[in-house]
């Protein structure tokens, strides 16, 4: 079983195209499963990185939190009804590689490696968890292709409600919050803010995932006091602090220091990364390749480690992330989703994201939950034509009567 450590694998280039082809058109080389698991995988931690840098920009000094795979899966679910350029649009900002049933099987395989690794934890006894729910919420009076219903539930096992998007959007919005609030343990409240969902919502695609675990090491509350903490602007605050020494991986350079902290069972870790400078200059440089130099780099060192307790949670609307990463056909007018039901009748009116993290001395909890909003286009209705070309009546009224003030006609404007 894959174990979180090691989502980030190197690509292998396996698709023969034409250059300006999307990635749905591409002529797939024979792929197992296993390698379609690891070029998605690839795909989805650049677009992690990408999504980091991007919110990092957007959030002036503040901190960040969000869950990469549950963006990149509820994306994903939205991609398989996507044609032409916004399909292109969106597999080059979320670096789709692979054809769109590949990425399907291989978000289900996936998954269910993620969702397995549930277990209860040796040293401590309390329970490994991580859940990962999807749904698809359809307005009463709209259809979708049976096909598009169909790889929705076999790939990402999602639940499909009907909801009145139309007639009652308040309600629907507020059930799908009740949805994502029942498969986060309640950590992720309010995903969708009041007035997100409109009378001409047709679909919400969303993602849920939990997470909570154990440190395979556990901080002993004992040892944690109040200590100090430099900020960005070099002030210095003061923060409970856990601290213990411990055999963890470890690695070093001039650049950043490195450790990773094993949660119990071993299928998941905490990889916490200590730039030596100015945090924001060293994301300039941050991507996949120096993730896994550091990663290759760490070895097992007797630490003695110290670090803050913490806990926040982070709401966001990615639209303009996404759009500024290049993903601008599927928020307008020209948007295709084809795919859903057959018609271009849908766009992209937001996408929300909300994530919840806790850390302290037993382990952590997180949680996160992504929404993806498409309403009905209004399309412009077939002009009726009227060329006013030969003699006409006309007249001046009062609306508010209905009296003529005013009557006539046009035989010749030029006299």
């Amino acid at each position: 079983m894959k174990s979180l450590v090691n989502l980030c694998l190197f690509c292998i280039a396996v698709f023969v195209f034409s250059p300006g082809c999307a990635a749905r058109d591409m002529t797939p080389v024979p792929i197992s499963p296993e390698l379609a698991e690891t070029v998605l995988i690839q795909g989805n931690n650049r677009f992690a990185i990408d999504l980091y840098k991007e919110v990092c920009e957007m959030s002036d000094g503040d901190n960040v939190f969000f869950s990469p795979f549950s963006i990149s899966s509820a994306l994903g679910m939205t991609y398989t009804g996507a044609e032409e350029q916004t399909a292109a649009e969106m597999a080059e900002v979320l670096h789709f590689s692979l054809p769109v049933n590949l990425i399907n099987s291989a978000f289900r395989s996936i998954t269910e490696s993620l969702t397995s690794a549930t277990s209860n934890g040796p040293d401590s006894g309390e329970p490994f968890t991580l859940a990962i729910s999807s749904g698809l919420w359809v307005d009463n009076d709209f259809q979708l292709l049976d096909s598009f219903v169909e790889n929705m539930s076999r790939y990402y096992d999602a639940a499909v409600e009907n909801v009145d998007f139309s007639g009652d959007p308040e309600g629907a919005r507020e059930r799908i919050n009740s949805w994502v609030a029942e498969k986060t343990n309640d950590k992720i409240m309010n995903l969708i803010p009041e007035g997100s969902i409109a009378a001409d919502t047709r679909t919400v695609l969303t993602n849920a995932v939990y997470f909570k675990a154990s440190w395979n090491s556990p901080f002993d509350a004992h040892f944690t006091s109040d200590q100090p903490f430099t900020l960005a602007d070099r002030s210095v605050t003061r923060v409970p602090m856990m601290a213990q020494e411990e055999h963890f991986n470890f690695a070093q350079t001039e650049q950043w220091s490195a450790i990773e902290m094993r949660y119990s069972g071993g299928d998941a870790s905490m990889l916490i990364i200590l730039p030596t400078g100015d945090l924001q200059e060293f994301e300039g440089s941050f991507d996949l390749e120096m993730l896994g130099e550091i990663r290759d780099n760490l070895s097992s060192r007797n630490v003695a480690v110290s670090m803050p307790v913490f806990e926040f949670t982070r709401s966001m609307s990615l639209s303009s992330v996404l759009q500024s990463l290049g993903m601008e056909t599927a928020f307008g007018s020209e948007a295709d989703f084809s795919g859903f039901t057959g018609n271009r009748d849908l766009y992209i009116s937001d996408v929300v994201h909300k994530a919840f993290v806790k850390v302290d001395e037993e382990g952590t909890e997180a949680a996160a939950a992504t929404a993806v909003v498409m309403n009905m286009l209004s399309m412009p209705e077939t002009p009726v034509r009227m060329n006013i070309n030969r003699p006409f009546i006309f007249l001046v009224q009062d609306n508010s009567t209905g009296s003529i003030v005013f009557m006539g006609r046009v035989m010749n404007p030029a006299l």
